[in-house]
């Protein structure tokens, strides 16, 4: 049978269906590139944008670190700490310490020990954050802590005064006493010795985690020393750790009251091989120095982030506390943070270390929104710790606290004649049970208990066993 125009191409409907046929073959091929090139993008972009030749895809993956991944982070942290400890660095101007921290940072990167591309630079919060090539998280802060929360009250030219309503006859002029504090002083000695209704030895047990400094010349553990010594007197057997660690952190479930003494930041930070993003989170700054055999052993903690390095120092985030304490074990406990940043600042409230340790079982957390002034953060901590040793709840503690020194920093500051008040006030914040308490029997009464003794008597002894 003859086809007329078919053979010859000629026929409309069989141009019309080769034409069809062939864009599909063209979209399938397209449809093949594409396939291949996802392909392709996905074997090959982490080799391609690793820093220095690391696959940070890799790195990432890892669970522990070997004794070269620790040698050579103890080599970048005895650079930036030459850095940091330098007398030098101490002496130049905030603008200079960050440019000496990149330079340094730079130098490192050179030489294939941190990441260049995870260099960062937090201009709001004073910090230089990196990723060691290992995939350790550290930083650099050229705003140091105690500049961010420097307020003495004897701060000469402002005039500033001891706070509103506390006693001029205080025995030392940042620790005052209020009325009812002594009253309680008294009380306590009256029931000691009296058999009936007589108060325990012991009320509860309390560790203070201090960390801003080594304590030799310091200006503040005086002040600590100080309390820990009232607080005794009133029956809170109190425990002063100068030496705090990562380990000791994790033991914080003895105590009925834990007191986080410490510098504090909101640490920014990039991460992830294939899409890079940032977080910022608030951290707890210790003095435990990093070590060779410490890195191996805390090696998990370090790559999963848990814990990161400043200044060549270990940090803890609320990731840390979260793990350690995944069992619930603070069930009975109350955690006192005075840490900077600890709730994160203003705008930008971050709620994670108040909530891992919620998790983790406190039946109270308390700590700062923003950088907060060393006085009246001390301030506070003293008078909440006062009341809490007299019976009261730890919501009605920190009222108390607040009614004496001011709802925030800055009230205070400007009442204590202050000219020059930081940015953001920092302010106290309450999470968990605020009916908390110490082991202070119900019956406890103050005012049936001071009758019988006179009050500058009872508080000589509490001072004296506070000496």
């Amino acid at each position: 049978m003859r086809h007329t125009g078919a053979a010859d191409g000629r026929d409309p409907a069989f141009l019309e269906e080769q034409i069809l046929y062939m864009k599909e073959q063209r979209h399938r091929f397209l449809c093949a590139v594409c396939a291949l090139a996802l392909v392709l993008t996905a074997v090959l972009a982490p080799a391609a944008w690793a820093a220095e030749g690391t696959d940070e895809a890799q790195a990432e993956a890892k669970t522990t670190l070997t004794a070269a991944d620790a040698a050579q982070m103890q080599q970048a942290d005895a650079a930036v700490t030459a850095l940091t400890d330098s007398e030098e660095y101490e002496q130049m101007s905030r603008e200079q310490r960050r440019a000496a921290a990149l330079d340094e940072l730079d130098g490192l990167a050179r030489k294939g020990l941190v990441r260049r591309s995870s260099i960062r630079t937090d201009e709001e919060n004073g910090i230089v954050s990196f990723t060691y090539s290992c995939g350790v998280l550290g930083g650099i802060l050229f705003t140091p802590a105690d500049e961010l929360e420097e307020m003495t009250l004897d701060a000469g030219e402002n005039g500033l005064r001891p706070p509103r309503g506390l006693a001029e006859a205080s025995p030392c002029a940042e620790m005052p006493l209020t009325e009812d504090v002594r009253e309680a002083a008294a009380a306590r000695q009256n029931a000691r010795q009296s058999d009936e209704n007589a108060l325990p030895d012991t009320i509860g047990r309390a560790a203070i985690y201090y960390a801003f400094d080594n304590t030799v010349n310091s200006s503040r553990f005086p002040y600590y020393s100080y309390m820990q010594g009232f607080w005794e007197g009133m029956g809170i057997r109190t425990t002063m750790n100068t030496r705090v660690t990562l380990a000791d952190l994790r033991r914080m479930d003895r105590y009925d009251l834990c007191i986080l003494s410490a510098h504090g930041a909101y640490y920014t930070y990039s991460y992830g091989a294939l899409w890079k993003r940032t977080r910022t989170e608030p951290i707890i700054l210790l003095t435990e120095e990093s070590t060779f055999y410490k890195d191996i052993i805390y090696s998990f903690e370090l790559l999963s982030h848990r814990v990161i390095k400043m200044n060549g120092l270990y940090c803890a985030t609320a990731d840390f506390f979260r793990n350690a304490y995944r069992a619930g074990q603070l069930s009975s406990t109350i955690v006192y943070s005075e840490t900077c940043e600890f709730l994160g600042v203003t705008g930008s409230v971050d709620e994670s270390m108040a909530e891992a340790l919620l998790a983790g079982g406190a039946r109270a957390v308390l700590g700062y929104v923003n950088n907060v002034y060393t006085v009246y953060s001390r301030s506070m901590l003293w008078d909440t710790v006062n009341h809490l040793g007299m019976g009261m709840t730890i919501g009605g503690a920190v009222t108390h606290a607040k009614d004496t020194y001011g709802e925030n920093d800055i009230i205070w500051y400007t009442e204590q004649g202050g000219r020059r008040p930081h940015a953001a006030a920092a302010y106290l914040v309450l999470y968990g049970d605020p009916n908390a308490r110490l082991n202070v029997p119900a019956n406890y009464s103050v005012a049936q208990r001071a009758d019988e003794i006179t009050v500058d008597d009872i508080l000589g002894e509490v001072l004296d066993r506070a000496a």
